[in-house]
């Protein structure tokens, strides 16, 4: 890979690639790789502050995707730090929620590790906070200190100890704070107590964090055949992440599901909040197994100053790839880019339905641009939008509002994901077997008036690679 060069590599929730005329697959809302050209500026060979700095100008006057909406006159010098230059930059487009710290500083180890292989350092469990400031735990990870201190789905964080003894999460989180700022950085070493509340049950454990993989597939929940009713079954998918190294397990996968002859198929994306936009394409292909190389699964659109960056990516069907009747796509605010990206492409083709919540709504992506070969920053920058075969994209305020079926449903923790009777299942299968929806989601033109226990927007830059690309992981 060629070091000489910032990287650019496309993402939606992406990962960065190699020489600035290399063009990889990402996304902080979807991401996939294709070859490509383009000029650039000249690489700074310090990794001092103003050389970020100047680069963040640089790269923003050549690339961004709302040209029109950077600021007319920008003095570098006015800024402390290349991320304050970058939010200055971005305001006008945030106000406007095209991209609401969608770009962002970050490590090119950190985001490689993530969106390659999956990896990151943490405890290995996801957590949601409902009204009330209540955290609880909604996925756990295989083989994470999580899994081994016996946290489980369900779980509701009661209160946390840094060292010094527990403290109350009504405390913690009364001035803003998160509850995963809380449970400290992404940085191995990290030890912090819980008290966890289960089924009117208290207990008290500890964890450290380490380097973990996450396995995008569950080997536990990850596939499975659901009964239904005059069918030959449902093909469950759960997807943790579109990373690279979900490629093997979707193709196994798919293949299974090939072999039972299934038709309708729920893709479980509830809390998968995008990566490589290559790995959205490939499911997009497993699910196109009726599509011909003719028709277009998405297009990806840069600024008008970049319009010779612009190309259609067509359906390749695979050997492992079927024929779907219906699709239902579980989702919630954390449904995001790349999974949004999956959905909106297959929304041409065949019958599909969001289930759940509505989805964040990020139909941009972008590219990174790594400040130099001896330095480990990387810009990601909003730099393209993506489209279906209808022209379809711009869903900022989520998907609710560009489909036929969007059909509200509540999670119900105490089940297991993957179970026919957990909430968003059991929906799903409603919507399958009668192709209604049992409640409808009301599309939402605000933050403010998304469904109760989704997330507003970012209202600061991700402050970790894991953050940024896993939603709610720590």
């Amino acid at each position: 890979m060629p070091t000489t060069a910032p990287i650019r590599q496309r993402a939606q929730s992406g990962v960065a690639c190699a020489a600035l005329v290399l063009l990889s697959a990402c996304d902080s809302s979807g991401g996939s790789g294709s070859g490509g050209s383009g000029g650039g500026n000249q690489i700074p060979t310090a990794c001092s502050e103003s050389a970020r700095k100047q680069f963040t100008l640089d790269v923003a006057r050549s690339w961004y995707l709302f040209p029109d909406l950077l600021p007319a006159t920008v003095n570098i010098a006015d800024f402390d730090d290349a991320v304050q230059l970058l939010d200055h930059l971005t305001a006008t487009a945030r106000e406007q929620r095209k991209d609401r710290h969608f770009s962002f500083w970050t490590s090119r180890s950190a985001d490689n590790a993530v969106l390659g292989a999956g990896q990151f350092n943490g405890f290995g469990f996801r957590v949601r906070t409902e009204e009330g400031n209540r955290p609880f735990v909604t996925e756990v990870f295989e083989s994470s200190p999580a899994a081994e201190a016996g946290l489980a789905r369900g779980d509701e964080i009661l209160a946390v100890d840094a060292g010094s003894g527990f403290v109350p999460v009504t405390d913690l989180l009364a001035d803003g704070t998160t509850i995963t700022e809380a449970l400290g950085p992404a940085e191995v070493g990290v030890r912090r107590g819980l008290r966890l509340s289960r089924a009117g049950a208290s207990r008290e454990t500890a964890m450290t964090k380490r380097t973990l993989t996450i396995d995008p597939v569950s080997d536990v929940y990850g596939t499975r055949v659901l009964p239904l009713a005059g069918t030959a079954g449902v093909g469950y998918l759960n997807l943790r992440t579109f990373t690279s190294s979900a490629a093997p397990q979707l193709r196994d996968a798919f293949a299974q599901f090939r072999a039972l002859g299934l038709d309708d198929f729920i893709v479980d994306l509830r809390y998968n909040g995008g990566g490589l936009v290559s790995t959205s394409e490939l499911l997009a292909d497993l699910l196109g197994g009726a599509r011909s190389l003719t028709d277009v699964q998405l297009r990806v659109e840069h600024s008008p100053p970049r319009a010779s960056e612009n190309f259609t990516r067509r359906f390749q069907p695979q050997a492992q790839s079927v024929r779907p009747v219906r699709i239902a796509f579980l989702t919630t605010g954390a449904s995001a880019s790349a999974s949004e990206i999956t959905i909106n492409s297959m929304a041409p083709w065949v019958e599909v339905a969001i289930v759940g919540a509505d989805t964040l709504g990020k139909p941009v992506g972008q590219l990174a641009f790594d400040l130099g070969a001896k330095c480990d920053d990387r810009l990601r920058l909003v730099t393209f939008r993506t489209v279906n075969a209808r022209g379809q994209g711009d869903y900022y305020d989520g998907l609710a509002e560009t489909l036929r079926f969007a059909c509200a449903a509540t999670e119900t923790l105490d089940r297991p994901l993957g179970d026919a009777s957990e909430g968003l299942v059991a929906a799903a299968l409603q919507w399958l077997q009668t192709g209604a929806c049992g409640a409808v989601i009301a599309p939402a033109p605000s933050a403010s008036q998304k469904p109760a226990g989704t997330p507003s927007p970012a209202s600061r830059p991700p402050a970790s690679a894991v953050e940024a690309w896993l939603p709610d992981v720590t």
